[in-house]
């Protein structure tokens, strides 16, 4: 992922707002993850630091963790991140509907 460490702020509100849509919990994720460098291709990567607030649930465990190898993969860009925090956005603003 491009720009990974200049983007450090947009990816921790992406795994909340993600976790959020999914779960529709509220997770403080501080500690859960680090940034580093890969060791053989020198790329900077996410790797997981799950405590347990993670770890006892198997479901958010993996949730975030497929999360994670997306962006480590390259398959989610900086992009596709901002495309889907506006969608967050405009989900969270749009007026509730009751269906009768």
């Amino acid at each position: 992922m491009e720009n990974m460490l200049q983007n450090i702020d947009l990816i921790h509100r992406y795994f909340s707002a993600s976790i959020k849509d999914q779960f529709r919990i509220s997770v403080d994720l501080d500690g859960e993850y680090i940034f580093t460098q890969n060791i053989v291709s020198k790329k900077t990567i996410i790797a997981s630091t799950f405590t347990h607030k993670i770890l006892s649930d198997p479901q958010l465990k993996l949730f975030l963790s497929a999360l994670i190898a997306e962006i480590n993969s390259g398959r989610c860009t900086v992009d596709a991140i901002r495309n889907r925090m506006r969608h967050f956005d405009e989900v969270r603003h749009r007026p509730f509907r009751r269906i009768i």
